[in-house]
């Protein structure tokens, strides 16, 4: 089988989408990752073949759009930039797309970019199989709401998502027909979650549903919840996490330190962030590892309480952490709750705060917004993180989790099975 994987975003939103195409890969399959300009030397590093897909993350990450608007207090103004970021770059990235899966058997395809993935899947004849990261269609369990704070009622919940799948189509549609129209087909008169759902194929979902129970019962066998994917071990150091041996003699110099890492989010006031971490470190008296990545957060500022690397491989790294201090992305959530230590998720946006309610509702850490960072709020958030019903709690959640060989294992079989109901219905 030949598969083209398009994975758009981060380091974070990628990594996964490499487990799978290695897992494809070891299986005898073909594999073409699709992913941003500055990623494609990491997905070598793990052995894949990958092509440039769209723009870089760092630039996306930089740009007004998302430093501003979609931090905007004005739900208008935080909607406008989505609908502009579903389709920059589109007629560029639908074409790279278009060429790249002229001898494919299916796409695999992130939340990020879903939209050039399904109008490719229609004009080539292919299945879309969607790989989400954390809870984005229509429920009752989880709502966008989580930035306000709000758990609403199940109905609400619902109405939540479903008011912003259309405000997120109505704010595209024009661009959106003029994407189908380049490549020959009808426009889309519905949201992107209805159309790829109509086509049914599974929607596989890579996080543990020890997290979000609800879902399980809601979604069945439509959405299956598999577990958390990472990186094989011995992909670790081919894909750049080499400060492992440095991160490792220092923690062994004292008592279990406090990781901070922010993977590729760029904090607003990163000078305040840094006195806020310092100032909490000092009055708890812990130890701090702070991985900086690659906006350079605390470059410099090592000492004998502090201790600075780029990169960390966090699977070999946090379990040797008491506590963890990140900004809720969906692959360190992951790497956190795997390593039984509690989180304090400091977040920015999209998916984030949902993390940070569901670590909170589990009792395995706290959050916050990132903007709401201060000296005096921090220690609190670290203080109830550190204690003990806390760290008992990860322990215990951390033994309940799906390994990620088998989560992994699970989501390449429904590929392979989506392929193969394929094959049987063009033989008939």
């Amino acid at each position: 089988m030949e598969f083209v994987v398009a994975a758009g975003g981060s380091r974070g939103d990628v990594q996964p989408a490499v487990a799978l195409g290695s897992e494809l890969v070891d299986r005898g399959h073909v594999v073409t990752m699709m992913v941003p300009p500055n990623l494609t030397a990491f997905v070598q590093g793990a052995g894949l073949i990958a092509i440039p897909y769209g723009e870089n993350t760092k630039g996306v990450l930089d740009s007004e759009l998302v430093r501003h608007d979609l931090r905007s207090r004005n739900p208008r103004t935080r909607l406008r930039a989505v609908a502009e970021l579903t389709v920059r770059g589109g007629r560029t990235m639908q074409q790279q797309l278009l060429d790249a899966c002229a001898t494919a058997d299916a796409i695999i395809a992130g939340s990020v970019g879903q939209e050039r993935a399904h109008n490719v899947a229609r004009a080539r004849g292919l299945p879309h199989i969607p790989l989400h990261l954390c809870p984005i269609r229509t429920n009752g369990s989880t709502s966008m709401l989580a930035h306000l704070g709000i758990d609403p009622p199940p109905s609400v919940a619902r109405f939540s998502w479903r008011a912003l799948e259309w405000a997120l189509w109505l704010a595209g549609r024009s661009a959106e027909k003029t994407l189908c129209d380049d490549l020959g087909i009808t426009p889309v008169r519905a949201p992107f979650a209805d159309q790829i759902a109509a086509t049914g194929v599974p929607e596989i979902q890579a996080y543990d549903p020890a997290m979000f129970p609800g879902l399980v019962d809601e979604w069945g066998s439509r959405r299956p919840l598999v577990g958390f994917f990472t990186l094989p071990g011995h992909l670790r150091k081919g894909v750049g996490d080499s400060t492992t041996d440095d991160a490792s003699r220092w923690i062994d110099t004292g008592p279990p330190p406090v990781y901070v890492g922010f993977g590729s989010m760029v904090p607003a006031d990163p000078d305040a962030l840094a006195t806020a971490i310092r100032v909490a470190a000092e009055h708890l008296d812990v130890r701090l590892l702070v991985a900086g990545g690659w906006s350079g957060f605390m470059a410099g500022a090592t000492d004998d309480r502090i201790h600075v690397v780029d990169h960390v491989d966090h699977d070999a790294i946090l379990p040797r952490c008491a506590a963890a201090v990140h900004h809720g992305g969906a692959g360190t959530v992951a790497a956190v709750l795997r390593a039984g230590i509690p989180s304090v998720i400091t977040w920015i946006g999209a998916d984030q705060p949902i993390w940070g309610r569901a670590v909170t509702a589990s009792h395995v850490g706290t959050s916050l917004p990132m903007s709401q960072v201060q000296p005096a709020r921090l220690i609190d958030a670290l203080s109830a993180a550190l204690t003990v019903p806390t760290r008992r709690a990860a322990a215990h959640l951390a033994g309940e989790l799906i390994s990620p060989g088998d989560a992994v294992a699970a989501a390449a079989d429904i590929a392979e099975r989506v392929v193969e109901g394929r094959s049987r219905e063009h033989s008939v």
